[in-house]
């Protein structure tokens, strides 16, 4: 069993498909074929299941997805190890962020680990919660902003920040009041993430605790588009107060907070727990923290963050 066919392996198992695996790994289709045909020979098993243009995993496939991430992953820490010997700052850092903290934290976090770290590749995919824990453990990331806690003994964890949630309306919304009640939100449709989504039910529980089941009438995925949703009157929405302030300006939109309780969850960076962290990961975390600080983020145990006026 060569490392080139767990790659190529890996390569058909993320893309669902031999034809952009191929493209992926910048092989031709048949020579890729022949690897993974090879490598189903070797553990006696089909690894996949031809769909007509797509594949699937069997389940022999699964476990091996599982195992050949966990092998080159260990591999790679350990180039990238003996590289910080030799005193090059090069390799890869693969990072998972929260789709809202993605769009205020990462571009100024990007520019000042770009300046340290000019020959490390840095990929930083937007994604929930949950899909960032799963990559984690399944060795497709090596760090993950995301929503704590994370009740996984094989994760170790990082508390950056509390993230406070605010109601959003349009302009013309009334009343027109600066702070509303939770209880109160049973009385207004609400465009919120799925029920599935990490966020979707940490409101909800904030919405238990205060005694009130909201009245959730439209469901999406993505942040822009829940806000363009309650710009056009679909009714209001709860998000982070950092990635609102970011947008509030000519989107007509207006903030309300929240209180009784003022929700709020805490956000931090998590890893494996066993894993090395290089010096580029460990970079990445002092970055979070500075970048906070010049966000005016107050760390999460000083309790609510501090944001500048968007005025």
């Amino acid at each position: 069993m060569e490392m080139r066919q767990l790659r190529y392996f890996l390569a058909v198992a993320e893309q669902q498909s031999f034809t952009r695996a191929a493209e992926a790994v910048h092989v031709s289709q048949p020579s890729l074929s022949v690897q993974i045909a090879a490598l189903e020979d070797e553990v006696g098993l089909p690894l996949f299941d031809r769909l007509g243009r797509h594949v699937a995993l069997t389940e022999a496939g699964q476990i091996l997805r599982e195992h050949a991430a966990r092998v080159l992953g260990d591999l790679e820490q350990g180039v990238q190890a003996i590289q910080e010997l030799k005193g090059a700052e090069r390799g890869r850092l693969i990072v998972g962020a929260l789709s809202t903290v993605n769009s205020y934290l990462i571009p100024p976090l990007v520019c000042r680990f770009r300046e340290c770290f000019p020959k490390v590749h840095l990929q930083v995919h937007a994604q929930p919660s949950s899909d960032i824990v799963a990559d984690l453990l399944a060795h497709r990331l090596d760090l993950g902003l995301c929503l704590l806690p994370l009740d996984d003994a094989r994760l170790a964890t990082v508390r950056l920040f509390d993230e406070t949630l605010v109601l959003v309306a349009p302009m013309g919304f009334r009343p027109a009041v600066p702070r509303m009640r939770m209880k109160d939100l049973a009385k207004f449709p609400l465009v919120l993430m799925p029920a599935d989504y990490c966020l979707r039910k940490m409101i909800e529980a904030e919405c238990a605790e205060a005694g009130v089941q909201p009245h959730v009438s439209i469901e999406m995925t993505a942040p822009e588009g829940i806000l363009e949703a309650v710009k056009q009157g679909a009714g209001l929405t709860i998000l982070p107060e950092l990635y609102v302030r970011q947008r509030l300006r000519g989107n007509a939109l207006r903030v309300i907070d929240l209180y009784a309780p003022a929700p709020k969850h805490p956000v931090g960076l998590a890893h494996l727990a066993n894993r090395h962290l290089g010096r580029a990961a460990q970079e990445f975390i002092r970055l979070c923290r500075t970048t906070l600080l010049e966000l005016d983020v107050e760390p999460s145990l000083a309790g609510r963050p501090r944001v500048r006026s968007a005025g």
